[in-house]
């Protein structure tokens, strides 16, 4: 079942508290010392905090660098001092010298990989609950997705979106703070084949995996060149010879006609039902409800890789549904660059932050775990970069390949969105400007660090700003003070 992003059932239900809401038939049955209203109103604690980053693609301890890098200390004291703090896992933690598992490679992608100590070390940075929906989690297979698991369980890090069952998978984990009980639930609209999980079918078992959120994408393309694609398709398949059609499909990929050039997608509605259910259940059991979604996805300039992405309009409506139906915070990781910011007013929640793309916060240029099918796949870039390319090791792989997608500096750029509530409503979202070291060694390279130049710091709010206004989002009432940027409602 496919449902479009422009019309659904839940919009023309107007349900209270989300498309997720039974909606309550005969009021009786609920004990009045107990109604069910209360559990879906907002309890978020008075001057509650949380630091929410992007990707955390971190191969190796990294801490330790904090006692001779300052600015990095800086960021290790924001992280610890916020009653939650939250980043996505796009990386699989195993020992390497007693791992039975074994690289499932994609599309050319690195097999991402940390070492064991990876876990606790981040648990020492702040780190309390992380996501691990995303194309990466099933990298080293269902072997590193258990072994991940353990690793951040021994460390005590809460972490949502993958799972042994599809209702694993799905479920909402928490985190028990100090000043109030944290749900995360993670989910991916980017995800490897194979890789999400099923539930069972009849006789047939599910299968472990990630949450996913499956999508149908149309490209959409100017009435100018609907002509052009109706010629190819006549020549290959003898179709639309003697017309030319609004909308078709040409090698697997589905076009219309539309006034500009873009990518559309509709979402999957057995897939968002079962995820605003999910919603539904941490907002009825947790003080305070984070949902995260990693997606590559974009609508306009999702095709020039010397720019940012732009985010997808999907995410907006998936978003506003999120917070209806219990949702505090709504974070989108996966573009590898910042992303608009949106203070959507929820007529049940009130304010809520929206943050359509975090960017990354590790960047590990150290990853010397990769698969001998991605040299494979590269052979030809290998031979063009090295004049004898079977001496090549990881690295000398790697940085050829990080020129082709990631040689800007708005890759090693993001910040640490500090939220704040007062009174059970947002108060303000700071945000802290960091660098990950572009053109440093590879030791240091991806590390995050405070910027402390208020011309670098501007820069980086003016990526969130200008694509706030292309996403056609309100614009922010945002603030600047030195090198922080405070937005409020």
């Amino acid at each position: 079942m496919i449902l479009t992003c422009s019309v659904t059932a839940a919009a023309e239900q107007q349900t209270t508290f989300g498309p997720g809401d039974p909606q309550i038939k005969d009021p009786q049955h609920f004990d009045s010392l107990r109604p069910i209203d209360r559990e879906l109103q907002s309890n978020v604690p008075d001057g509650f905090t949380v630091a929410a980053v992007g990707d955390l693609i971190i191969s190796r301890p990294l801490s330790q660098y904090g006692q001779r890098m300052p600015a990095f200390k800086a960021v290790l004291d924001l992280l610890q001092h916020t009653d939650v703090t939250y980043g996505n896992m796009e990386s699989t933690i195993f020992d390497p010298r007693s791992f039975s598992g074994a690289p499932y490679s994609w599309d050319g992608d690195w097999t991402v990989s940390s070492l064991p100590a990876v876990a606790q070390d981040l648990k020492d940075m702040g780190f309390s609950i992380v996501s691990r929906a995303n194309n990466h989690a099933l990298d080293w297979g269902l072997e590193g997705m258990r072994e991940t698991g353990r690793w951040l369980d021994a460390a005590g890090i809460s972490h949502a979106g993958a799972g042994e069952t599809h209702g694993l998978a799905r479920a909402p984990q928490y985190f028990e703070s100090a000043r109030g009980r944290v749900a995360l639930v993670s989910l991916a609209s980017s995800f490897r084949p194979t890789t999400d999980s099923l539930p069972t079918q009849g006789a047939v078992p599910g299968r472990a995996g990630i949450s996913a959120l499956h999508l149908s994408e149309v490209i959409e393309v100017p009435q100018d060149a609907i002509a052009p694609l109706a010629e190819v398709q006549c020549t290959l398949y003898g179709k639309h010879c003697d017309d030319t059609p609004t909308e078709g499909e040409l090698f697997g990929t589905a076009y219309r006609q539309a006034k500009t050039y873009s990518h559309a997608y509709t979402m999957d509605a057995v897939d968002l039902a079962e995820i605003y259910q999910s919603i539904r259940a941490a907002q009825e059991n947790a003080d305070f409800v984070i949902v995260s979604i990693h997606a590559h996805q974009c609508s306009p300039g999702c095709d020039d890789e010397q720019v940012p992405f732009g985010a997808a309009e999907f995410l907006k409506q998936l978003a506003h549904d999120a917070i209806d139906s219990g949702a505090d915070l709504f974070v989108v990781t996966g573009n590898h660059n910042l992303g608009p910011i949106e203070i959507y007013h929820s007529p049940a929640r009130g304010d809520r932050p929206v943050f359509y793309g975090m960017g990354n916060f590790f960047w590990s240029d150290i990853q010397e775990m990769l698969s001998h099918d991605l040299f494979h796949d590269n052979h030809d870039l290998l031979a063009e970069t090295w004049k004898q390319p079977d001496k090549a090791t990881d690295f000398d792989l790697s940085a050829p390949l990080n020129k082709v997608s990631f040689a800007h500096a708005f890759t090693f750029q993001s910040v640490i969105a500090e939220t704040r509530f007062e009174h059970n409503k947002l108060s303000s979202i700071v945000l802290h400007p960091v660098e990950l070291g572009y053109g440093g060694p590879a030791t240091e390279s991806g590390i995050p660090r405070v910027v402390t130049d208020a011309g670098a710091a501007r820069a980086i709010f003016a990526q969130i700003v200008d694509q706030t206004a292309g996403f056609g989002l309100p614009l922010l009432n945002i603030t600047y003070s030195g090198t922080t940027a405070e937005i409020q409602p």
